[in-house]
């Protein structure tokens, strides 16, 4: 029955009243409420209670899921004790079996509750008790016990908010995204720049698990900062950790491996090199300095997949991007003060084909399928191209540098109907294409 209800407030648009409309609830017997601890999705995780505050009577019983995908949460009633260490196993044990009967009186504590697992209580003494996540202190809710017989909101009514709830903090999340998505640089007087990225990021109620941006292109002697802007959640940046390196040990507590820097303030793309623990605001810097493409994970949400990789490209090289991917297949580089990059790679990294034509002298590309060839072509400076079944004409004329064809990227980028942006301090060509 109790899904069903569910399923009609989710579907209903009718708007329901505030929380301040009460209702007797049925006192003739006990009562079973449900709390989700924690939502996930995606790389978010929300770290609330839904419903955040719930009411019920004496008697009643409370049962807490752990409703994230990948995040472990604790239901902890402290009831005047001190705060537990997230760090001692003591911790991360229930104080009492799940469906115990609880006074309010003394600390009642769930333990650690992986995603799914669940723990009920059964209040027996009215009052207001406040509880919290250990591992997420600012993760909060109360639990409102009410004499048998008071007025109290009703299912729908305590359920309304939820979504609302959820919702909103999804709102949070996708303006903070478009925000910190972007990379940011400071350069320096040497000519180098660091680039900026976000290690995760998090407010009162959720926490994003992600790097911002997941990848960034640099040149060689450029470095990144990495800064943890997550309220409480720790991230660790991390380079080739080696296979036989666990990072928990035999009872669950972080290897003390990690929890330190190491390999030093440069990566040349070997050894193993870690920030240690990054908590909130904390920043960890590295420069770069040899060309290559390299991954590296937070390993303490490695079930949220939060990676990002670094694409380093030889020193003061021109850098391309294509909808929002590096393009390393082949050089691009300045000519006569214009972005210029090989034909033949360019065209395949936009997902068409290059060849040279005996007959008609030319380069052929084709993008978003074959195309009929001309008859003929007119007399033109450089290398004749032809793109999509037309000669490609352009007073920035295509030539051949270094033994391989060489085109204007911003003609090439305009004639099939996309758009760049081209960075002067960090020599970055930007290409988003359609589709």
């Amino acid at each position: 029955m109790r899904k069903k209800v569910l399923a009609l407030l989710l579907s209903s648009t009718v708007m329901l009243t505030s929380y301040g409309t009460a209702f007797a609830a049925d006192s003739a017997a006990p009562q079973s409420w449900n709390v989700s601890v924690g939502k996930e999705q995606d790389q978010t995780s929300l770290d609330s209670m839904f419903p955040k505050v719930i009411y019920i009577h004496e008697g009643d019983t409370v049962k807490f899921t752990d409703g994230a995908k990948l995040t472990p949460h604790t239901v902890t009633f402290l009831a005047g004790a001190a705060p537990l260490n997230p760090q001692d196993p003591k911790s991360l044990a229930p104080s009492v079996p799940s469906g115990s009967k609880w006074d309010g009186k003394g600390m009642i504590n769930s333990g650690l509750l992986d995603p799914g697992d669940d723990y009920s209580i059964t209040f027996t003494a009215a009052g207001a008790y406040p509880y919290a996540c250990i591992l997420h202190p600012l993760m909060t809710g109360t639990v409102v016990v009410l004499p048998a017989g008071a007025s109290i909101p009703n299912l729908i009514e305590q359920t309304a908010g939820v979504k609302s709830d959820v919702d909103d903090l999804l709102a949070q999340v996708e303006a903070l995204k478009h925000v910190n998505m972007d990379g940011h640089y400071m350069r320096h007087a040497d000519g180098s720049t660091m680039y900026m990225i976000d290690a995760g990021m998090g407010h009162r109620g959720f926490s994003m698990n992600t790097m911002m941006p997941e990848t960034l292109y640099i040149n060689e002697g450029d470095s990144v900062e990495w800064t943890n802007n997550n309220l409480y959640e720790p991230h660790f940046v991390t380079f080739n950790k080696p296979s036989d390196l666990n990072f928990f040990g035999p009872n669950g507590e972080f290897n003390p491996q990690f929890m330190a820097p190491a390999g030093g303030a440069s990566f040349d793309g070997s050894g193993f090199t870690n920030s240690g623990m990054l908590m909130a605001q904390k920043a960890y810097s590295l420069t770069f300095t040899k060309a290559g493409s390299y991954t590296y994970e937070c390993y303490l949400h490695s079930g949220s997949k939060m990676t990002g990789t670094i694409v380093v490209a030889p020193k003061d090289a021109v850098k391309v991007m294509v909808n929002g991917k590096p393009f390393t297949t082949a050089s691009a580089q300045l000519y006569n003060n214009h972005v210029y990059a090989a034909i033949v790679p360019i065209a395949e990294a936009l997902g068409g084909t290059a060849e040279w034509n005996n007959d008609l002298q030319a380069v052929v590309v084709n993008i978003g399928g074959k195309h009929d060839l001309p008859t003929g072509l007119v007399s033109a400076s450089g290398v004749k191209v032809v793109i999509n079944g037309k000669q490609f004409l352009s007073d920035l004329a295509p030539q051949v540098i270094d033994g391989h064809s060489y085109a204007a990227l911003q003609d090439i980028v305009s004639l099939l109907g996309g758009s760049y942006s081209w960075n002067e301090a960090l020599q970055l060509f930007t290409v988003t294409m359609n589709e």
